[in-house]
């Protein structure tokens, strides 16, 4: 990717009125470093919170609150149709910090999908990273990730899941089972969707293990290069690995290892001020509408037509479709 990317940064917040002493941290944190880019709100429909200098966009309450509630949202097709516009996303939960403006550079890698890589042990660092990676600070590219949803690719190989399971059974036990055979061979029901649906893991372990399974030109960052992305365990060990440089940011930073954090954060009256300006409105719930220059989304409130939504529209109240 040569030119510029277009690259958003989206903050998820919780029903609270008031940020905390550390979230406030890091939003201090976002609007030094990342103050530049078109930055989005993902709120509650009940919260009175707004972050100034967001876009909000208003979700139904079901979407927080709980781990689960977080995969619905972000297993939603909906919510990266949301951001069609961009070519990038970060999530940036508000236990996360950035430490320098290095967002386009870590676009132009051309991965699809990076975090903080998982340790094997988090007993035992030294074992090393497993795979990427932790979503809590994440950067997604939108054209990949509704590929993924859009995928015609099977979860499991249906005639491999017949010899597996059944081949070698009883002729009854055969015969009560053949539909299943056939029923596999749908990607209604051995597919990405319902895969989702029925995911019983955070949501980034489904982008960090099975979006290439859906998806085989999918490029998830490989540790050794992510961890110059962020950190989240272990991050001595991370820092060791990193040739003892600061990533370009780290996740749940007051729970692991706070003592090694604390000379890197920001002060009281350190935010640059030109970080702060007017955000303009933006929803979703969302339906396909003509392709061509400007928006390219439309979308909808409970049944009711609205404007197309897209990097410069206004609406600011959607309900994220179940």
């Amino acid at each position: 990717m040569t030119s510029n990317p277009r690259v958003a940064v989206v903050v998820p917040t919780h029903p609270r009125p008031e940020l905390t002493p550390e979230e406030r941290i890091s939003l201090r944190h976002l609007m030094h470093y990342l103050g530049r880019y078109d930055k989005h709100q993902v709120a509650p429909r009940s919260s009175t919170l707004r972050l100034p200098g967001f876009t909000p966009m208003l979700v139904d309450d079901r979407y927080f609150g709980s781990a689960d509630a977080n995969k619905a949202l972000l297993l939603s097709r909906s919510f990266y149709e949301a951001f069609e516009d961009y070519d990038y996303i970060l999530i940036h939960h508000l236990d996360a910090l950035v430490f320098s403006d290095e967002l386009e550079a870590w676009c132009r890698r051309g991965y699809d999908y990076i975090g903080a890589p998982w340790l094997n042990s988090r007993d035992d660092p030294t074992q090393g990273f497993s795979r990427v990676g932790n979503g809590g600070l994440s950067l997604r590219r939108i054209e990949a990730f509704l590929r993924v949803f859009d995928s015609r690719r099977h979860k499991v190989d249906p005639e491999e899941h017949w010899r597996r399971h059944y081949a070698t059974k009883p002729w009854a036990v055969r015969a009560i089972n053949l539909p299943r055979r056939y029923l596999k061979r749908l990607v209604r029901f051995n597919g990405v969707r319902r895969h989702m649906a029925a995911f019983r893991h955070n949501e980034d372990h489904f982008w960090a293990d099975w979006a290439a399974r859906y998806d085989p030109e999918f490029r998830v960052a490989p540790p050794e290069v992510a961890v110059g992305f962020a950190f989240e365990c272990a991050p001595r060990y991370c820092y060791e690995r990193n040739g003892r440089r600061l990533p370009f940011g780290c996740h749940a930073w007051t729970r692991y290892d706070r003592a090694f954090w604390e000379p890197f954060l920001l002060g009281e009256g350190e935010t640059d001020p030109r970080a702060v300006g007017a955000g303009q409105g933006v929803g979703f719930d969302v339906v396909r509408s003509v392709r061509g220059s400007g928006s390219r989304t439309q979308g909808h409130l409970v049944n009711v037509p609205c404007k197309p939504i897209g990097a410069d529209s206004k609406r600011t109240d959607f309900a994220l479709a179940a």
